[in-house]
């Protein structure tokens, strides 16, 4: 296990999960996802508030029954603090104390889930700003480790991405590209990995059962879509033309 929790991401691999512990340890798992703790969005909903003292007790409450169902890895899925970073371009109103606030007290609220939880960060819009860039990334990786990476979970591999340089990668074209090449080459490994079935008379079947020996998932922050495949782009999905060869290679893999 890492040293500093928050920075076992490291290396595009998660410290504890690697493939070589993980691969062939198949077994059933359960694990608990989270999205969107947001330290201080509600003193933007009610400029009575002082604090964030509501949520917090929120996030114990969840820290807490992640502790109690003992899950294989607890993840939570972006948008850990409401304050933007300032590093962003054109980004006018932020409050860097304020942020650096919230980015401790998560962190001392989440690190009370049990060390041998593996516990997993992944970025979202307010974590790197909705129009990211290499400082942005490199001071939520100071904080947090990698924005995208892979872990093995009892054989099953997992692979956290960095949908907001999807999203908009204005400030960003070239950290999107060297994102894009790692995730097609881990996809690719992916499928090299997995055992040819034993062919049968339907060819179909045979297919299917090499899809079933082995399983991925993917984490991010916006989901490629919310509720249909071929739904409009909007401000919670990712654009459809990402989406039609994003999906397929996902599940054909």
């Amino acid at each position: 296990m890492a040293k500093n929790r928050f920075l076992s991401a490291t290396g595009r691999r998660f410290v504890g999960m690697e493939q070589s512990a993980q691969e062939d340890d198949v077994q059933p798992f359960c694990f608990v996802q989270l999205a969107d703790t947001q330290l201080g969005m509600e003193l933007e909903l009610d400029r009575s508030l002082s604090s964030w003292d509501h949520e917090l007790r929120l996030m114990r409450r969840a820290a807490e029954e992640v502790n109690r169902l003992r899950p294989a890895f607890v993840i939570v899925c972006g948008d850990l603090v409401n304050e933007f970073p300032a590093e962003e371009c054109g980004r006018k109103k932020t409050d860097e104390q304020r942020r650096a606030a919230q980015i401790r007290d998560f962190k001392e609220v989440m690190g009370t889930i049990d060390e041998d939880i593996p516990l997993v960060c992944v970025c979202g819009n307010h974590d790197i700003g909705n129009r990211p860039n290499a400082l942005t990334i490199a001071k939520y990786k100071e904080d947090f480790g990698d924005d995208y990476f892979a872990f093995w979970c009892h054989g099953v591999k997992c692979l956290v991405v960095n949908s907001q340089l999807w999203k908009d990668d204005s400030d960003s074209l070239e950290l999107r590209k060297t994102m894009d090449s790692w995730l097609n080459d881990e996809l690719e490994d992916f499928e090299k990995s997995v055992p040819e079935p034993k062919r049968t008379a339907d060819d179909q079947e045979g297919a299917t059962s090499k899809r079933g020996q082995r399983r991925i998932l993917m984490f991010s922050h916006i989901p490629p879509f919310c509720y249909s495949a071929d739904e409009p782009d909007g401000y919670f999905n990712l654009n459809s033309s990402l989406r039609k060869e994003l999906l397929p290679r996902l599940a054909g893999a």
